[in-house]
């Protein structure tokens, strides 16, 4: 604690930039909705890599490492779309968003029904977060600008608050520091 009490001021330049970062993307949120796209597109890339890998590595032990392979390979598949043509990405990336969570969301409405036949007694929950996730899904694609609005103010408001907790953080450590000195 002493080490993270002494570098105090480092957390309060993170909490800075996290803010005026927050305030870039909500003053643009086209460059912002861009750089997502980008980052998504290579996040999406390598867990369907993973993904991939991984229902190779249990398909003798998995019977349905096929929906992993599927999932794997549809990641793939939408991170070559998203980083293909950011520009446009960015344009029509609500309704790829949304598409993704559709499909994400009948994979996970499935699987609730493989882990209620496993005896898994919260497959409930799979089940309403599948729903949820295809409703928000239809959502965002169906309505273009408020899914746009809604991702990039989300964005801003996440890369605030963590901003904020930082500069708190921060400032208590300096007192901890002063105290320990």
């Amino acid at each position: 604690m002493r080490e993270k009490s002494k570098n105090w001021w480092l957390m309060l330049l993170k909490g800075i930039v996290l803010i005026v970062l927050s305030f870039f993307v909500f003053r643009h949120p086209v460059e912002s909705l861009v750089g997502l796209a980008v980052f998504i597109g290579i996040a999406l890339l390598l867990t369907g890599i993973f993904l991939i890998i991984a229902s190779i590595m249990v398909k003798d032990v998995d019977e349905n490492w096929g929906w992993r392979l599927a999932e794997g390979i549809i990641d793939v598949i939408f991170a070559f779309v998203l980083l293909s043509n950011p520009g446009i990405t960015a344009a029509v990336f609500p309704f790829i968003v949304g598409f993704w969570m559709i499909v994400y969301g009948v994979m996970i409405f499935s699987g609730s029904f493989k882990n209620k036949k496993e005896g898994d007694s919260n497959w409930w929950v799979g089940l309403l977060g599948g729903i949820l996730t295809i409703l928000f899904g239809w959502f965002v694609m169906t309505n273009l600008l408020a899914g746009a609005v809604t991702i990039t103010i989300w964005i801003g408001l996440g890369l605030l608050i963590l901003g904020i907790v930082n500069i708190a953080v921060s400032l208590k450590l300096k007192k901890l520091n002063a105290a320990i000195n």
